[in-house]
């Protein structure tokens, strides 16, 4: 019987296809730093242009985003994403206004972003953000800025 089990094992591994490097058509497909290439969406490119302004002013430089979740509901829109520099790399915390907090330890998730934005006459806005938080920063943004709490969840 063991005989049987090792012939298998060695038919197996005999039959399977070595694994391939990437080529470069998917490395090109891929963002700079590990970022990876997000598909074409219109309403969330509003948003994170949105969101990168205001952003990007708190934590200190140009900033942009990788989108991990995206909702929305009427005119309300959520945004769970990763911020990166605009070039496509990890940003360097240490050389934003979020230093003492990442030295600290207390950066949640490498600055991992809850937006809360909403949208009139076309334009989305962003209400409410917050960059790493510890504990649940958009806890009482439903009561505070009347948006449908169903929308904020984390992912």
């Amino acid at each position: 019987m063991r005989a049987l089990i090792v012939a298998f094992a060695v038919l197996a591994a005999a039959c399977t296809p070595p694994a391939q490097a990437p080529s470069e058509e998917t490395a090109a497909t891929e963002g700079q730093a590990g970022q990876a290439a997000q598909a074409p969406d219109p309403e969330r490119d509003a948003m994170v242009d949105a969101l990168s302004a205001q952003a990007g002013v708190e934590i200190g430089l140009p900033v942009t985003f990788e989108v991990t979740t995206k909702r929305v509901e009427g005119e309300w829109g959520w945004l769970v994403a990763q911020p990166w520099t605009r070039e496509g790399a990890q940003i360097d915390w240490s050389t934003t206004r979020y230093a003492q907090r990442a030295a600290d330890g207390v950066l949640d998730g490498g600055g991992t972003t809850y937006a809360l934005l909403r949208k009139q006459n076309g334009t989305w806005s962003v209400v409410a953000f917050a960059v790493g938080p510890t504990d649940v920063a958009y806890a009482d943004w439903p009561q505070r800025y009347g948006a449908p709490a169903s929308i904020m969840t984390a992912n």
